[in-house]
């Protein structure tokens, strides 16, 4: 391979991770389409993991274990998102009546609406996404995307 390409390749994938990794624009996002003043102020303090924390907790109550294999993120940091959720009331903890291990987290009103808001500003992502790479590129060339992304993934993961 072209040596300018293999670099130019190395650094679309650094500004790629650099751009993926900021919180800042996210929580800009989220709080401009929030109504109430309070969540408005709370989001500049949640943590990515914090809000995909939210949004995994839509459909049904989970441990903190449920939540990082979900989330692909280690318990640590689930113990730190939940830990500052349930301080501005966002979720709270519970313990099923028969099984006093399990410590599970539930969504409650006002993190229901960020998580809303959340999904839709992801849902817009998406779709203005896929608007943008459908009408630029053939199916085999995302495919072509879709493997060199995969393998990337796969990289990363086995990095360490």
């Amino acid at each position: 391979m072209d040596q300018h390409i293999e670099q130019s390749i190395s650094e679309q994938i650094h500004r790629f991770i650099s751009n993926h990794e900021s919180v800042n624009r996210e929580q800009a996002w989220i709080a401009d389409h929030l109504d109430d003043i309070k969540l408005k102020k709370i989001i500049s303090t949640l943590s990515i993991v914090s809000l995909h924390t939210l949004s995994a907790l839509k459909e049904h109550s989970k441990t903190g274990i449920e939540l990082a294999t979900e989330l692909n993120v280690t318990r640590g940091g689930i113990t730190r998102a939940a830990k500052s959720l349930t301080g501005h009331e966002l979720v709270d903890t519970f313990k099923k009546s028969n099984d006093q291990k399990k410590l599970y987290y539930r969504l409650l009103d006002n993190g229901k609406k960020i998580a809303d808001v959340h999904d839709q500003m992801h849902q817009m992502i998406d779709s203005e996404l896929h608007t943008k790479i459908d009408s630029k590129y053939s199916n085999d060339e995302l495919k072509l995307v879709n493997q060199f992304l995969t393998d990337m993934n796969d990289f990363q993961e086995n990095l360490w």
